[in-house]
């Protein structure tokens, strides 16, 4: 069952501009360690920080208020979350650094323990890394990994989630693929990128 938090997810994400590269305001490996900000549409935005070399930290805002806060390892795997008051903790079971660098081919099986309202159990992430890409955020080209994404609670198999367009400088995913019956997919990807915490 999906969170609630993906429509908040997918009401921060949008169409990524298909125009070349210029000279333009674009966080990159060196620079993507100080804040930076991506965004959809209206006064959609997702403030991240790179809190060291592993961990990154984003704050979901809308209309002034702050509506959800994630910690996560490399941008790829999510450690905490808070969501209107409610926690979600994450604790690794498994060595994640051992799963990077991400190269294409590489499957990774990473397993946590994880507590929400009081709850504990525990969470199976899989991730399969099909391909190289490029994307724009607006006027800004990044060279990303598709992974495919799967997750599992307790002792199911891990079901597909999503494929995840995942950007190695920046350290996040910058847009997620979905797919609908029949063979259709929906994108939901970011429109704008800068530097800055605001």
């Amino acid at each position: 069952m999906r969170s609630f938090s993906f429509y908040f997810f997918a009401a921060a994400l949008f169409a990524i501009s298909s125009s070349p590269a210029r000279a333009a305001n674009c966080p990159d490996s060196k620079t993507a360690t100080k804040p930076f900000v991506v965004g959809r549409g209206g006064d959609w935005l997702v403030a991240v920080a790179h809190v060291d070399d592993t961990i990154v930290k984003t704050t979901l805002r809308s209309g002034g208020a702050t509506l959800l806060e994630t910690i996560l390892f490399q941008g790829l795997f999510q450690l905490d979350r808070i969501e209107e008051g409610r926690r979600r903790t994450l604790r690794p079971r498994s060595d994640l650094k051992s799963f990077f660098p991400v190269k294409v081919g590489k499957k990774i099986v990473a397993k946590f323990d994880t507590e929400e309202s009081g709850k504990k159990s525990e969470t199976t992430v899989e991730l399969i890394v099909r391909a190289t890409d490029t994307l724009y955020i607006g006027a800004c080209k990044y060279d990303v990994f598709q992974i495919e994404r799967s997750e599992a609670r307790g002792e199911g198999a891990p079901r597909f989630i999503n494929n995840d367009y995942y950007s190695p400088d920046l350290k996040m995913v910058i847009a997620k693929e979905y797919k609908k019956a029949g063979g259709a997919t929906n994108w939901i990807k970011y429109d704008r990128i800068y530097s800055g915490d605001r």
